[in-house]
């Protein structure tokens, strides 16, 4: 029970240009009990992660925004913090090469549309919690 009522509490940040999208994905989690932060833009999320990375369970972020795509961004997340638990949200294609190289380093990809238990199951387990439940 206590690391559920861990896991509820967990502040997660979401990262996407698209307002509608954004607004789902933090529906979604409240409803699930998260602490959500929100951010339109990579710079703006940059300097919310860099302020509250403590804090900061999961990290969803669409892969492609203007003037920033994941592959940079995962580098500046993980430059903050070396254990910072990034998921991609996108509708774009990422090449294999790319997905492989990148799977080492964050805890999973959910395309859009969202696949909304996939989705929690990943949050969950970046938060410390049992993904298989």
């Amino acid at each position: 029970m206590c690391n559920q009522e861990k896991q509820e509490a967990a502040t997660v940040l979401i990262v996407d240009d698209d307002y509608e999208v954004l607004k789902a994905l933090g529906t979604i989690l409240q409803g699930a009990g998260y602490r959500v932060l929100q951010s339109r833009e990579g710079g703006d999320a940059t300097e919310i992660f860099r302020t509250e990375h403590e804090a900061i369970g999961a990290v969803i972020m669409d892969w492609k925004m203007p003037g920033l795509d994941g592959n940079e961004w995962v580098r500046t997340m993980l430059g903050i913090d070396p254990d910072a638990q990034i998921i991609f949200c996108t509708a774009y294609e990422i090449p294999d090469n790319i997905r492989q190289q990148l799977e080492s380093q964050v805890v999973g990809f959910v395309d859009k549309p969202i696949d909304q238990p996939l989705l929690l199951n990943l949050v969950r387990r970046a938060v410390g919690g049992d993904a298989a439940h």
